[in-house]
């Protein structure tokens, strides 16, 4: 039990196991091998209530500084690569393990959408999307589709060299699903090149509903694009982060109490 209770998981299985051993225990009182219940007088444990982990997100300058990184990097594929997969999450708002499992059937660059319906595990196989709200299709901007185009060429240049048609958009030289770790690596050794904050891969999804959220799109639209199952989720997670929603909220209150006033 003590060791259920450390890693905050052990309240989904008390009451169960507690219901077998009173059901057990109260056999033996039925069979007088027991005087009494002792488990009628257990007090199950409750859940414990964990603080929210601080969402990590790029600041307007350290991002626009992260970008500006990254159009100056030496014009080699990985570098190129890394880009395209960091500006991708950034604009999609995609899980990485999402955006690895990407192939060109998945993106449509002449109406501008990418499907998703699959995702990495963490053994590296495909499997179906976290939720049935994550299967989603995307708009992307123009922009993405043009980068999307240019990777797409030379990615296909590689592989002409080589004898091989990519199928997966980010994978390795023998289009083989990449290991999160190698990407992750990479991002954590040019976030520290850039002289940036030492982000993960989830930061770009955190950044992207950000952007939204101040240019004011609604939850609603934000909680679908990211593929959340519940809007309070989408809510509970990003509503702190909405500061210019925040001076609305001053502004709004301060109007309206000069119109209680006036009137």
């Amino acid at each position: 039990a003590d060791e259920y209770n450390q890693d905050g998981t052990g309240y989904k299985e008390y009451n169960h196991l507690h219901a077998l051993n009173k059901r057990i225990l109260q056999y033996g009182v039925s069979i007088q091998s027991l005087d009494n219940n002792p488990a009628r007088d257990v007090v199950i444990p409750r859940k414990i209530t964990r603080d929210k982990q601080e969402i990590k997100y790029f600041q307007d300058q350290e991002l626009k500084s992260f970008l500006s990184y990254l159009d100056n990097l030496e014009n080699t594929f990985v570098n190129f690569y890394d880009t395209v997969l960091y500006k991708t999450l950034l604009a999609t708002g995609l899980r990485i393990r999402e955006c690895l499992a990407l192939e060109w059937s998945d993106i449509d660059l002449q109406n501008g959408t990418i499907d998703i319906n699959k995702t990495l595990n963490i053994l590296n196989q495909v499997n179906g999307p976290k939720t049935k709200s994550s299967y989603r299709v995307l708009d992307i901007d123009h922009k993405t589709v043009l980068m999307l185009r240019l990777y797409r060429a030379r990615q296909a240049e590689n592989g002409r060299n080589i004898g091989l048609t990519y199928e997966k958009v980010f994978s390795d030289s023998f289009d083989n699903y990449v290991n999160t770790r190698k990407v992750d690596y990479r991002l954590h050794k040019h976030l520290k090149n850039a002289n940036c904050t030492d982000l993960g891969f989830h930061a770009f999804r955190h950044t992207h509903a950000s952007i939204l959220l101040n240019a004011g799109l609604p939850y609603k639209e934000i909680q679908t694009r990211l593929g959340h199952a519940k809007i309070s989720v989408t809510m509970d997670t990003y509503s702190h982060l909405s500061k210019e929603n925040q001076k609305r909220a001053v502004s709004f209150f301060e109007t309206a109490l000069e119109k209680i006033k006036s009137s």
